[in-house]
């Protein structure tokens, strides 16, 4: 089996406390819609009939294509892979067969907010030939407690991370800060975006209808009304619709459930008053554009280099270092706990 750390938070009554926190930002924390055995059954139908990795060989394609190029200039033999918002570990394991392939030891560990999630990577690339280290669950918001886990771990191990299908979901600044606080020199990350296809015309709002149907469907509504349903909020508000709109200066699809009426409600012993013109955030999913993506990552200073991208131009996968100012501060600490 598998060994598993929990993060303290990761227990019912704190998530109560985050439904509260929810109520009062009136938008839901994305790890509420994956913490059920339900909804991690009921993400994973949305994945599988709409994430066009599965209809398209141009998103396998770009998979292929970026291993090959990290295994095959990685100069260390050992590598701790590690997923970041791991989800089922499908990506990884082809990672690592590849790192494999080219004469690379791997560690793994997982890194997710669902159990389920963190259970089925780790036993997957334990399958794809990796050595099956310390695996966490935990809320990737707690990234102070993330980093130490992972020094506390292993503090010397050159390390791979992925952070795939998380970015569309977070909050710009908070994904820099992730990546700033987790890298050290040496890292590298893998990181996709989905993107909104814009063609020669630059038609943003025709891109965004183009990739709309893989949000609007009844199996991405379903998994959303799950939450709701578990969170005991459904009672409260309409059925969730999904929108084309903006968050953060960056093109989104985001789904929003009306509230019934503006009576005052209590959950988890505390008092809300819904209203009725600003409806209940149940999900967000940002679109990039490649030039707003690198943006955000080249403002917070990290180096940053495109490896591939579909052809359709829905998405891309790109490999992130630390830049020399982040490597400098990041030996000045090494040295200064040595002291």
């Amino acid at each position: 089996m598998p060994e598993i750390d929990i993060h303290p938070l990761i227990a019912h009554a704190n998530l109560e406390r985050d439904v509260a926190e929810s109520l009062r930002a009136n938008a839901l924390k994305p790890k509420l819609l994956y913490m059920t055995p339900r909804q991690t059954e009921l993400w994973r139908q949305v994945f599988l009939r709409h994430s066009p990795i599965h209809g398209n060989p141009e998103f396998a394609r770009i998979y292929r294509e970026a291993y090959a190029r990290v295994a095959e200039e990685r100069p260390a033999r050992k590598v701790w892979l590690i997923g970041l918002g791991c989800g089922t570990g499908l990506k990884e394991a082809e990672l690592c067969s590849r790192l494999k392939s080219e004469g690379h030891e791997v560690a793994f560990s997982a890194i997710d907010v669902s159990h389920d999630l963190v259970s089925e990577s780790a036993r997957r690339l334990e399958g794809a030939g990796a050595k099956s280290g310390r695996h966490l669950v935990c809320d990737l918001t707690e990234i102070d407690f993330i980093k130490e886990w992972l020094g506390r771990i292993d503090e010397a191990s050159p390390r791979i991370f992925t952070f795939f299908g998380l970015v569309p979901n977070l909050h710009p600044p908070f994904v820099a800060r992730l990546v700033r606080e987790i890298l050290r020199s040496g890292d590298t990350l893998l990181v996709n975006a989905h993107l909104a296809p814009l063609g020669e015309g630059g038609d943003l709002p025709a891109a965004m209808r183009s990739v709309l149907p893989q949000y609007d469907n009844p199996e991405t509504l379903a998994w959303l009304t799950a939450a709701l349903e578990h969170w005991g909020l459904h009672d409260l508000v309409e059925g969730p619709r999904m929108t084309i709109g903006e968050r953060e200066g960056v093109p989104a699809f985001v789904a929003r459930a009306s509230w019934k009426s503006n009576e005052p409600f209590e959950k988890g012993g505390h008092a809300f008053a819904p209203g009725m013109d600003e409806p209940l955030r149940v999900f967000q999913s940002l679109r990039y554009t490649v030039p707003l993506f690198e943006d955000l990552l080249r403002c917070a200073e990290f180096k940053v280099e495109l490896l591939a991208e579909t052809g359709c131009r829905e998405e891309a996968i790109w490999r992130v270092s630390a830049a020399r100012s982040e490597i400098d501060s990041t030996l000045s600490e090494l040295v200064a706990k040595r002291q």
